[in-house]
């Protein structure tokens, strides 16, 4: 008998629990599929790697989608002579072998947002005709939402966002990195640029403004040759792109997942029914469809796996998707035997099994398709001992914030994460949520989409009427309000927390979650970097015995169905099931594959994977004291951790100005110490009245000047609040010319100081804006409703 089917109280001082239903089985898209081989790629040059070996092996087709694809983005051979790892160059390798590709990208509004998708059309249209062939969709968001009132296409706000890749019908990778720009990266998460590895726009920074323009080095390589692309030329409007002797790259934390098996079937399945739901319509009206034909013709029945059957691997993966009732209904016209390949028993036709299968898709064709919400909340609920959150997004039903402005979301994930805290809280047992998000979401934050994301992420963590913190606090004094003997109902949160603090427990919240970001610094050419390291990532683990990988964010657009479109894998693995000690008496049923990722990640962010030397955070050799890797429920681990992101956080805080702090009363006060004024400018923005706008190369100790870069400074005129005072578009850009940064006592700090990549998240930030930051687009017309707030707010959405 295993662990998995009885419940043991294994000493009489230890609490013993069995793991309980992770899939969706209320109406998938597809079945749990047994027997898969799974490998899990922790950093981009680990995934494109791969992708690119898969790509020289295919022998039939490759399918691709992605919500940005670039043409020229190298996957492997970085420092080889020519550049022949760039995608153009292998897709082209492919298409001559006689291998038929198929690539379904989003077809951005590039007012708001330019993925680059109509040059990766055009540039892989034009490479050299072969044996094969290769053919790119652009789609349009299916929603099925009405326009408002202003008759604007709320479908403008949403996107095809999966991101997978499909070699020949038996291997499939998917999670949330894109074969885009500035995703390749290490687990050294260096932030000084190499223009050998970085070229031309894969130097990549959504936070700064490019300030150089090409070498005639660079300017050869965008040249055509032979009949094959060069690099493209910049993006940036002006020409121009990061100066590494001064700009920081943006590093990238993200997850993919290989699976070989049956379960890459239904990634297959996924692309086929998108291609072909979409090909011939609207604007995809000269897309021809993947008929069956065509894939005879191509041999990709020799390949295909069959999904019915047990692959030779020793893990249960299910695919989910976010996919909204319109596309189902679009889809429903495939799901008949005239379409037999898309149907699981394609191999051997069981007509009572498939048109149970048939009826049930007709069933609930009229219902969005949420099955990545649905086994996220299932595996929540399964939790015992921990969840660990690695997510881009945390924004979620968490009640109105101190405005009395409503949550801009309604899924229930900040609920059910309280919920299983409140068991724990009530049951007395140890419980600890992980969560890792960025600092703020990718951008400036005084773009209007970025600062009122990182505005309800914040509410949802900690400050809103029913953040997860409050309710946290909420059932701790439930828990001991009759042991208090506290009279009368609290009325609200502050009183709440004044119970609390009247106990010394207002810091007790501490012992169920942990929030992090992740940052790095390096220096080159004497000067110092520092950004924040862009949590991408869509990973969800519980207990070590289920992950979810995938492209879906923590909020409305990926998970309700009717916004985005996503792609997740439910990773359940049979091999070592067994039950672990994770702390506290706890012991669990954990997993390998999960076990193994949710370690892994681990030592990533605490520096133990570098590999080569870098001018940033050092490598560890062994974990950093009070951590046990191995027991996460430890109390002496939870502190240890917190202790270290609080001190990481410090350091830079102390080195850097302009670094994300809780004493920041705006959210752009950062911004706006980054980009001081120069001697004699302070004279027109009466810093006598306001000291806290005072130009920050006044105030620097370790360097004269901090963190400067070529970006328009924002307007200093008022007290800062992006809310009340807008940034101006200034022309004037500030170089490091007569700057001096103390490199090498700065450098010492940081390393004496700096352990591993986690830091604190300043939940404090901001607590002084005047009123709710603005969705951008802020008109009554549009965010009328809670529900076309969401569309507004995310605009900028996910990338």
């Amino acid at each position: 008998m295993t662990a998995d089917l009885y419940t043991a109280q294994l000493t009489k001082d230890t609490i013993s629990f069995v793991t309980n239903q992770y899939f969706d089985l209320e109406q998938p898209f597809a079945f749990p599929r047994y027997g898969n081989e799974c490998v899990p790629y922790y950093t981009g040059q680990e995934y494109f790697e791969a992708v690119a070996g898969a790509i020289n092996g295919a022998k039939s087709f490759i399918l691709i989608t992605d919500w940005q694809l670039d043409y020229d983005v190298q996957l492997n051979q970085r420092d080889v002579k020519g550049h022949p790892g760039r995608l153009s160059e292998l897709l082209a390798a492919a298409v001559q072998r006689g291998v038929h590709i198929r690539i379904i990208l989003y077809d951005a509004i590039n007012a708001a947002v330019d993925t680059h998708e109509e040059k990766a059309q055009k540039f892989l249209a034009k490479l050299p005709k072969g044996k094969g062939s290769i053919e790119v969709m652009l789609q349009n968001p299916d929603t099925g939402r009405s326009p408002t009132i202003s008759k604007r296409e709320l479908n403008l706000f949403f996107s095809h966002h999966q991101k997978s890749v499909v070699i020949d019908g038996q291997l499939a990778f998917l999670g949330g990195m894109d074969l885009a720009y500035g995703r390749w990266d290490t687990s050294s998460f260096d932030v000084v640029i190499d223009p050998a590895k970085q070229v031309i726009n894969d130097a990549y920074n959504q936070q700064l403004s490019p300030s150089r323009a090409l070498t005639e080095k660079e300017t050869l390589l965008t040249k055509e040759k032979d009949s094959r692309p060069g690099f493209h030329v910049p993006y940036d409007k002006n020409g121009k792109i990061f100066d590494e002797l001064f700009q920081p790259r943006q590093p990238w934390q993200d997850i993919a997942l290989g699976i070989k098996g049956p379960a890459a079937f239904d990634v297959f399945v996924n692309f086929v029914l998108r291609w072909n739901s979409f090909a011939g319509k609207d604007t995809n009206v000269f897309n021809k469809g993947m008929a069956v034909d065509w894939f005879d013709k191509a041999k990709g029945a020799t390949f295909l796996v069959d999904p019915l059957k047990n692959g030779s691997g020793t893990i249960t993966v299910q695919i989910c998707r976010s996919v909204s009732s319109k596309q189902l209904e679009a889809e429903l016209t495939l799901w008949n035997d005239r379409h037999k390949y898309i149907n699981d028993d394609w191999k051997k036709t069981d007509n009572k099994r498939r048109k149970t299968v048939q009826d049930a898709r007709a069933a609930w064709v009229n219902q969005h398709q949420t099955s990545i919400l649905d086994a996220m909340i299932n595996c929540i609920r399964s939790a015992k001992g921990f969840i660990y959150i690695e997510n881009q997004f945390f924004m979620s039903d968490c009640g109105p914030d101190q405005f009395g402005t409503p949550a801009p979301s309604n899924n229930k994930i900040i609920f059910e994460l309280a919920n299983k805290i409140g068991q724990a809280i009530n049951a007395e047992r140890p419980f600890h949520v992980w969560l890792v998000l960025p600092e703020h979401p990718e951008g400036k934050l005084e773009d209007a989409a970025t600062s009122s994301q990182l505005w309800w992420a914040l509410q949802g963590v900690k400050r809103a009427k029913n953040s997860l913190i409050n309710l946290i606090n909420a059932s701790l004094l439930s828990k001991n309000a009759i042991r208090w003997k506290a009279k009368g109902k609290t009325e609200n949160n502050d009183e709440v927390r004044a119970y609390l603090k009247l106990h010394a427990m207002q810091d007790e919240w501490r012992k169920y979650l942990t929030v992090l970001n992740l940052r790095n610094y390096g220096s080159n050419a004497g000067n110092m970097l520092t950004e924040m390291i862009y949590v991408h990532s869509k990973l969800l683990i519980v207990d070590d015995a289920v992950a979810i990988i995938g492209s879906a964010n923590i909020n409305d657009r990926s998970l309700n169905g009717d916004g985005d479109t996503e792609l997740a894998a439910v990773v359940v693995d049979n091999a070592e099931a067994q039950m672990t000690d994770v702390g506290q008496g706890m012991k669990i049923t954990t997993r390998k594959f999960a076990r193994d990722l949710r370690m892994n990640q681990w030592k990533k962010h605490l520096g133990m994977l570098i590999e080569q030397p870098t001018t940033g955070v050092q490598a560890e050799k062994v974990q950093p004291n009070g951590i046990n890797i191995a027991q996460p429920l430890t109390a002496t681990t939870i502190k240890a951790i917190q202790q270290l992101a609080k001190q990481n956080r410090d350091a830079y805080s102390e080195v850097f100005l302009h670094t994300p702090r809780d004493s920041f009363k705006t959210l752009t006060e950062g911004r706006e110490q980054a980009f001081p004024l120069l001697p004699g400018e302070e004279k027109k923005h009466n810093f006598a009245s306001k000291p806290s706008l005072q130009p920050a190369y006044m105030k620097t100790e370790i360097m004269k000047f901090p963190y400067i870069t070529p970006i328009a400074p924002l307007n200093l005129t008022g007290a800062g609040s992006l809310s009340q005072f807008p940034p101006k578009d200034f022309s004037l850009e500030f170089t490091l010319k007569d700057s001096v940064h103390d490199v090498e006592k700065a450098t010492t700090t940081l390393r004496s100081k700096v352990k591993g990549f986690w830091c604190e998240m300043p939940l404090d930030c901001g607590t002084k804006e005047k009123r709710t930051p603005p969705p951008p687009l802020d008109a009554p017309e549009i965010i009328a409703t809670n529900y076309d707030q969401e569309v507004v707010l995310q605009q900028g959405g996910s990338t």
